[in-house]
């Protein structure tokens, strides 16, 4: 039964107007003397029985008169089967819904914020309207309350039971009577140390069990600095039907804040190549602001080697920029990449990381072996045999590469005419591991013994060499089946098919890198991201490719090609075996690439660095910062100087920590995406005091024999204050309103926020005596008009 319904029925039939106050419920009740179909048996008998009698008597009288008297007497059969369903009104006495405004008091909403142009003016006209002086958070929300002799709280008091609650530390009760919240709520200050907003709605939730809560009001800044955060614990108030409905206090514009997030460098380098420095440089609130980016070795800071301007924009952004140059000079350096504001004069406007990178000069020897000669082979070798470097002693130019080919279709007199030709597969161990790359395209194992097949495979397992095998249409992968090779493909040959070598392939095998493969330094052929993107996306020249179904558990794919079906199958993949990586390359056709001598000349160094390096056990282990607050986290990286030490397995590295109470407990490291030598782990809810940090997997052993794991550590300081984070979390706030089905306001928004609440569940806490409706006076007089009525109609037609 409608409310509408209700109300006429009330209005109609009970001697009283219709209680009005909010705290009383009256509904509607029936007490029917028998089943509905019996009624519904009867209006049917009546109906017919009358309207037979009726029209009997009048059937040559007009149809009019006689429908009126048929409805009269229907009407009085209505009445007496109304009053024996006895209808009364049954009174309760309810308790309004409530409704909790919870305001935040921790010492971060003392902070006056930066307001946009527009709004400044407004928020200081209200807040000194209220006489409350300057136009802090805490005195935005105090003047919401306040303003206007309390008039939001006395619209809301009319229609809930308004509970009040502080929030920040804790969720605490006020406990003072309406007309006292005046003098408390001006006297207050903000002075919570830390922000547990999460905590907070979770307790006050708790004090509201039982209790029907219409909806919770937050005016508060968002921001939680220990404990879940708003959202996390806004999900105890989805799960009860609870909408919450923040009002954000504090203002929108970013407060100033410039930082560098990450720098990624490979650790080695040549001589005379490009170095490139990849900065995530992070700012918010410096609109227009110029920032100066630099690198510089540490022990010559005045000899910048390479620096980029940036202008930052309004929001908060992350950008990735690339600092380049050639070393020049062999040896360990240190370097320090600095971003510096333009115009700053305080130390916060400058800031540094430092990476060390080890310079090397060093000629790479490859082995590159063919069985027939291809235009992959042609390209590659003319490349190899062309580059040259720079010698940081004598100035003079000399070969980059020293290069061995063997094809082995070729006759004697290729071997006598061309300088880098050899005849055969080296046929020892010690020749093999003379070389620090083998590329290996498509040759015939048949010409190859067991012992040299597995020399090659040593090469990588043992001496840490590097592998790349470039698949071919004859040869390559498929007869390496059941060979010590098999082990050092990065994929299963179980299921590779066996391509026709006598197919026509005309169209063209779109290439994309993987994400992977873009974090992976050799790989990137062009300065910028998005244009190595769109270069291996311009790799329309591939017509053919080995297919690829399985990788190996640890492989890793680096770029991916398209079937025709739109499905994508590896192209490029690694893997590290033992001291060593391997590559597979599914095909020979990068020749016609346009960053076809960029892919080689990188890759090739990628290979090389295990081998080239001198072995000396160096370790690193690192934290990102010397000191943190509790309840933050860390990031440990761990480094091998020798990629060719680090663990093939990609959780091959695990830490101990140590806690300031004694404990530890183990950590297990990830290997960083695409990089041999670089393990990663974050170590969350970090508790105050010292930590020890140190390496017990791989066991790491020290000069002198004895077990001497590399080792770092790091302060963790008790609770970060409340003015350490003063954005107002504007995300946060939203996220709690929409995932309680509430609404999120601002300042200058909070007068709609009576009309956006719901009313709420009006709770009934006594019964009231029922009051009958069916014996109104009422109704018997109607009944009696009626009756009379039908009598005067039926003698003025000469029925009576």
């Amino acid at each position: 039964m409608n409310d509408a319904w209700r109300q006429l029925v009330r209005w109609t039939l009970a001697d009283e107007s219709p209680a009005t106050d909010s705290t009383m419920e009256v509904t509607l009740q029936w007490a029917p003397p028998w089943a509905a179909w019996v009624t519904l048996l009867l209006v049917i008998a009546a109906v017919l029985f009358f309207g037979w009698i009726y029209r009997k008597e009048n059937l040559q009288r007009a149809i009019p008169k006689w429908a009126v008297l048929l409805a009269a007497r229907l009407t009085l059969v209505g009445i007496v089967l109304f009053m024996l369903y006895g209808l009364q009104q049954q009174p309760f006495q309810t308790d309004a819904p409530d409704l909790v405004i919870a305001v935040d008091d921790t010492e971060s909403m003392s902070h006056l914020d930066t307001f946009a142009p527009g709004d400044e003016s407004l928020i200081r006209s209200r807040v000194e309207a209220a006489n409350l002086g300057e136009p802090t958070r805490w005195n935005q929300a105090r003047t919401l309350l306040l303003e206007n002799n309390e008039a939001l709280m006395v619209k809301l008091r009319d229609r809930y039971n308004v509970r009040t609650y502080w929030m920040g530390e804790s969720g605490r009760a006020l406990t003072v009577p309406d007309e006292q919240f005046t003098d408390l709520l001006r006297s207050a200050t903000p002075d919570g140390q830390v922000s547990r907003l999460g905590t907070s709605l979770s307790q006050i939730l708790e004090q509201q069990r039982g209790r029907p809560t219409a909806a919770i009001v937050l005016l508060s800044d968002g921001v939680t600095i220990e404990g879940p955060n708003l959202s996390e614990g806004a999900q105890q108030a989805a799960l009860r039907g609870v909408p919450i409905f923040p009002i954000g206090i504090g203002s929108q514009q970013l407060s100033r804040d410039l930082r560098i997030e990450e720098v990624v460098v490979d650790p080695i380098a040549f001589v005379g190549d490009t170095l490139t420095f990849v900065v995530r440089l992070s700012a918010q609130g410096m609109s227009g602001e110029a920032v100066r980016l630099s690198v510089a070795d540490r022990e010559n800071p005045s000899l910048t080697l390479d620096e980029k301007n940036v202008t930052l924009p309004a929001e908060r952004v992350t950008r990735e920029i690339r600092l380049q140059f050639r070393p020049e000079e062999v040896g360990e350096f240190n370097y320090v990449v600095q971003a510096e504001l333009e115009g700053g004069s305080s130390p916060e406007d400058t800031i540094s990381v430092s990476r060390k990178v080890k310079v090397l000069d060093a000629t790479i020897r490859v082995l590159y072996v063919q069985a027939y000669p291809r235009f992959q082979f042609r390209f590659l070798k003319m490349l190899l045999e062309r580059q040259l470097k720079r010698s940081p002693l004598s100035g003079a130019d000399e070969k980059a590469f020293e290069l061995t080919t063997i094809l082995q279709d070729a006759d004697q007199s290729y071997a006598d005419q061309d300088e880098t030709a050899q005849v055969a597969f080296p046929g020892t161990r010690e020749e093999l591991f003379d070389y620090d790359v083998v590329i290996m395209g498509d040759v015939n194992p048949a010409f190859l013994s067991r012992e040299q097949l597995q020399n090659l495979q040593d090469f990588v397992q043992v001496k840490g060499g590097g592998l790349i095998f470039v698949g071919g249409q004859y040869y390559l992968p498929w007869d390496y089946r059941s060979t010590p090779l098999a082990a050092l493909l990065p994929f299963s040959l179980d299921d590779v098919r066996r391509s026709d070598p006598d197919q026509a392939y005309v169209q063209p095998i779109p290439v994309e890198l993987s994400d992977l493969g873009l974090n992976t330094l050799p790989l990137q052929v062009t300065e910028m991201p998005a244009d190595t993107i769109a270069a291996w996306r311009g790799m329309n020249q591939v017509y053919w490719h080995g297919p690829i179904e399985h990788l190996k558990p640890g492989a890793q794919t680096l770029a991916t090609a398209t079937r025709a079906d739109g499905s994508k199958q590896p192209f490029l993949t690694q893997q590290f075996i033992g001291r060593g990586k391997v590559m597979f390359l599914g095909s020979d056709d990068l020749w016609r690439w346009d960053y076809h001598d960029e892919f080689w000349m990188q890759t090739i160094r990628y290979l090389a660095r295990s081998s080239l390096l001198d072995s000396d056990g160096s370790v690193e282990i690192t934290v990102d910062r010397a000191n943190y607050r509790t309840g933050e986290s860390a990031t440990a990286r761990v480094r091998f100087f020798d990629e060719s030490e680090a663990p093939p397995e990609d959780d091959g590295v695990q830490l101990t920590l140590e806690k300031p109470d004694g404990r530890t407990r183990t950590i297990t490291m990830s290997r960083v995406a695409g990089n041999r030598d670089l393990f990663e782990a974050t170590i969350p809810g970090l508790t105050a005091g010292d930590h020890r940090l140190w390496i017990v997997q791989p066991l790491l052993r020290g000069d002198s024999g004895e077990t001497e794991p590399p080792s770092t550590q790091f302060t963790v300081e008790p609770v970060a204050g409340e003015m350490t984070r003063l954005d107002m979390d504007l995300g946060e706030l939203r996220q709690t309103a929409s995932s309680t089905r509430g609404q999120y306001f601002s300042f200058l928004e909070a007068d709609s926020l009576l009309e956006a609440l719901p009313r709420g569940r009006q709770v009934r806490i006594q019964t009231l005596p029922p009051e009958p409706l069916w014996n109104s006076w009422k109704l018997a007089l109607l009944f009696v008009t009626l009756l009379i009525g039908e009598w005067v109609l039926r003698k003025r037609m000469g029925l009576v």
